[in-house]
């Protein structure tokens, strides 16, 4: 069992990179923008890992012999390829950050409706990793349309509900049903969510790191090339004011002592305050 698990895994880490590759491959060697870079991997994993998904969705259709979502999934599966396609073409992030939102808050909607309205933590969990995702990926107005029309859907099921409308619908989930595929569920989405946005935040502080290495590599530098401008200076000055005190020109002298003493507070100013040089 062990080793199945360990070739599920393997296989899964080689389709992911392969797919990563030619889905995303040419836009992350492209881009130069740290905090870009990670949203294009995190738009790929969660269309990505909601592909997934939809194998152990599919099969806890099948055995709950939910008709209604069996035939939405191929739909969503198309949905979801579509959003890698365009992701693909280069079309910009937040374009395709949208259409993965609306595509994974509409379809478990229809699903939603035609299980008689169906609100359970079964559906709503989807609905709000999708605005998560959304308000990290977009802006807080489109967060905020998505979140409207979340809202505008829970108050159609529950007006629904309330006057008691005949509409087009198929049998809900029983309890029995919902006490066996709930905890499933639950599991699979805390997998998502660890996988998915704990990925996202884990590159962008590995992103942080190695920038503000960058950073202080770059200004260890320039702060070595003044102080050793600055010494060679003070070289200079030491061997001008040694020539001057052996030809007996003390006004010199002075000058050059003062030159020497104004080099080194520079160079001590510079240490002290970790400023870079301005010259």
């Amino acid at each position: 069992m062990p080793q199945l698990f360990n070739r599920i895994r393997s296989l899964t880490v080689k389709v992911y990179s392969a797919t990563e590759n030619v889905v995303i491959g040419n836009a992350l060697r492209s881009i130069t923008d740290n905090r870009e870079h990670c949203n294009y991997k995190l738009i790929f994993d969660y269309l990505f890992f909601h592909i997934l998904l939809l194998i152990p969705k599919a099969l806890i259709g099948l055995y709950n012999q939910n008709t209604t979502d069996l035939l939405l999934m191929p739909v969503f599966l198309v949905l979801l390829l579509l959003g890698m396609l365009l992701l693909k073409k280069g079309v910009p992030y937040k374009t395709v950050s949208t259409f993965a939102v609306l595509s994974t808050m509409l379809v478990p909607m229809a699903s939603s409706f035609l299980n008689n309205q169906d609100t359970s933590p079964r559906y709503t969990m989807i609905w709000l990793l999708s605005i998560l995702f959304c308000y990290i990926t977009t802006n807080l107005a489109t967060t905020l349309l998505m979140g409207a029309l979340l809202c505008g859907y829970l108050g159609l099921a529950v007006w629904v509900n309330v006057n008691q409308l005949a509409v087009f619908a198929t049998p809900n989930y029983s309890a029995e049903q919902n006490i066996i595929s709930m905890p499933i569920l639950a599991g699979l989405y805390i997998l998502f969510l660890i996988r998915v946005l704990g990925a996202h935040y884990r590159n962008i502080f590995i992103f942080e790191e190695a920038l503000s290495l960058q950073k202080q590599k770059q200004h260890s530098s320039l702060l070595n090339q003044h102080l050793t401008k600055q010494f060679i200076i003070l070289k200079g000055l030491s061997r001008s004011g040694k020539s001057k005190y052996l030809d007996g020109n003390r006004e010199l002298l002075e000058a050059c002592l003062g030159e020497i003493e104004k080099q080194c507070e520079s160079a001590i100013d510079y240490l002290d305050a970790g400023r870079q040089p301005e010259n």
